[in-house]
Formats: C-alpha cells, structure tokens, sequence
C-alpha cells in the first residue's frame, strides 16, 4: 500500500514538473529587464508597436525588433505583444506579479501580462518619463493648432524624412529648405509642407480645428514630442521673413483662417 502511494506522488510529481513554468528574461545581449510596467490601451506606456510576428513572440524577437529600430526600450504584453520606446510615456506602477503570461512563441519565457509590459532597457541608456509635449515654438515657426484634414490630402507629403526619422524639427527644416511656409505632421511619422498665401484660397472647406487631444501621436524618432495623430495634422506656422512686403506680421494667416486665431498670433 505504501508502495502504491509513493508511487502515485511520484508521478504526480513528475507531471507537475513536466508543465512549462515561464520565467522572466532578466538579460539578452545588451538588453536588461527593468521589472513589470503597467500599460493602457488609451495611452501607451511606449509607443511603437511591433506588428507582423505575434504568433511567434519570444522576448528575443521583440528586442532585436525594438534594436533595429534604434530604440531604447522594449516590452512584452499579453503574451505576444512587443513594443518598442524611447521614452516612457505614461508610468504605471503595478506589482510584478502582473506579468505572469508565458510567450507565445516560447512558453519558457515571460511576455508581460493583461495591460503589464515586462520591460527591458538597452545598454542602461539613459531615457525620459513623461508624456509628449506640444512643440509651440521652433526657430521661425509656431504652433497653430490641430487641424481634422482627412484625404485627399491637400499638402504634399515631404521627403526623404524617413519615418523613423521624424521629429518636429526635421520635419519644419526641410519644408523651410525647400521654400515651405506651411508645415504639418501626422501619425507620429510624417510631415507635409506647402506655401500658403494670405488670400484665402488655400484654405480647403474641409478643414475643421480640432481639440488638441486629437493630436497626441508622438514623434517616431523624438517620443517627447507630439507629431500629430491619426489622420489628424498638428500644424505650424512659418514665420515671414523681413524682406517679404506683401504679407505683414505674425497674424498673415489669420487674415484668411478665423479671427479667434489671430489673438493667437498677435501675442508673439
């Protein structure tokens, strides 16, 4: 009888044992695991997603995603989301035990939990907490607003800002080299440029301001900075120079946009 009995607990034993238990990863090349980090859906602890290999996600998969990209941090969620930052966006604090869901292309390993990232950090560079910021003065230009201008769309997108390139910078240097006085950016990733004059003509019917919070996308290569939202541009105002006679101050544009806009302009 005793015999039977330790047999049975031996092979309970062994079937337990034999069940997967995933662990964290704690280092992967020059990757090192910063501890579990709460997530939401609304506002994205890092902002890059990395599609196309969900079914397969391993915590090495997704870094050397998130290493090409030339990004700093990198994290796991729901078993088979990766995520990629140079910043993070929103801090929410959450135990460790939250990030219990085994990958889904390696039940070993751990890959974050329901809303909880297993987040890792790249050679211990150094990177900023903190949601992006509104860019409202760059060199010559302003910030004018955040504008709903769906397609078609009537400013020509700028290249060659490659996507992972773009910041609120870049994207108003190159409209400034190349003769631009209008300026948008959209998506996190890219950046219009147009010449607008003070007639009025160039203002589509279509175009509507809209509530900040529409533009809230940040920059793919600068996270601290907005550039724009989805399928919404966060416009500039390119500033006039003191040579051009045949359009006057700061509040050129208001002359042919609404007058509450230049209030805006007129305090610069």
């Amino acid at each position: 009888m005793f015999a039977y009995r330790f047999a049975a607990v031996f092979v309970l034993a062994q079937l337990v044992l034999s069940q997967t238990i995933p662990t964290a990863v704690l280092q992967y090349k020059e990757w090192a695991s910063i501890g579990c980090q709460g997530d939401s859906p609304a506002a994205r602890a890092l902002h890059h997603l990395v599609t196309g290999s969900s079914a397969n996600m391993t915590v090495e998969l997704c870094l050397d995603a998130c290493a090409a990209g030339g990004f700093i941090l990198g994290g796991l969620e729901s078993g088979h989301e990766c995520y990629c930052g140079n910043a993070l966006l929103y801090v929410y604090t959450v135990p460790q035990g939250n990030c219990v869901l085994p990958c889904a292309g390696n039940a070993s390993e751990l890959c974050g939990g329901s809303q909880a990232l297993n987040l890792y950090q790249f050679a211990d560079t150094p990177f900023t907490t903190g949601p992006p910021s509104t860019v409202f003065e760059y060199k010559n230009w302003l910030r004018w607003a955040c504008i709903d201008a769906g397609p078609p769309f009537p400013f020509g997108p700028l290249d060659p800002i490659a996507a992972d390139d773009m910041t609120v910078g870049k994207c108003l240097d190159g409209c400034a080299a190349a003769g631009h006085n209008a300026a948008g950016l959209q998506d996190g990733q890219t950046c219009f440029c147009n010449s607008v004059v003070n007639d009025g003509n160039d203002q589509p019917d279509t175009w509507e301001e809209t509530i900040d919070f529409d533009c809230q996308k940040p920059c793919l290569d600068n996270a601290t900075e907005i550039c724009g939202g989805l399928l919404k541009r966060f416009s500039q105002q390119g500033a006039i120079s003191a040579g051009d006679t045949a359009i006057s101050g700061t509040c050129w544009f208001a002359s042919s946009w609404r007058s509450s806009l230049s209030l805006k302009f007129n305090h610069r």
